[in-house]
């Protein structure tokens, strides 16, 4: 009889960025550009109602098109809940132009703990992203 185990394990966000890092400086790699610059991201519980709202900028010399937040929502116990995927309100956005998304989730108890927000283009491939809200940290 073979016995298969499986160790999960869970590190914070921040410290998965820096083995990437590490790992890719010591492969030659060279991490992808930032596409775009998170300027805002903040939350508000309004009658029974959770809200997530985001600003970014594009920070490249070519429109941004199909973007969208994707973003992670996490229990007390650090389990991850749910993840919603939400568009910005433009399909486009040019050149040092911003653009927002909004995620409302009804009927909130408090079921989430923290959220993580990540950024993708809709044929579904990862956008690169610069935290510019200064010494802030959210996951």
């Amino acid at each position: 009889v073979v016995a298969a185990g499986f160790i999960l394990i869970v590190l914070p966000q921040r410290a998965v960025d820096t083995m990437s890092q590490d790992l890719q400086a010591r492969s030659g790699m060279t991490p992808k550009q930032d596409l775009v610059a998170l300027l805002y991201l903040g939350d508000e519980v309004k009658d029974k109602e959770f809200h997530i709202r985001g600003v970014v900028r594009n920070i490249t010399t070519q429109p941004i098109e199909r973007l969208d937040a994707s973003i992670r929502l996490y229990g007390s116990g650090g389990n991850l809940v749910e993840t919603a995927i939400v568009r910005m309100d433009k399909e486009s956005f040019a050149p040092d132009e911003t653009a927002e998304f909004h995620l409302v989730y009804l009927n909130y108890d408090m079921q989430f703990s923290r959220y993580a927000v990540d950024f993708k283009l809709r044929q579904g491939n990862l956008v690169p992203y610069k935290d510019m809200r200064g010494s802030r940290t959210q996951d």
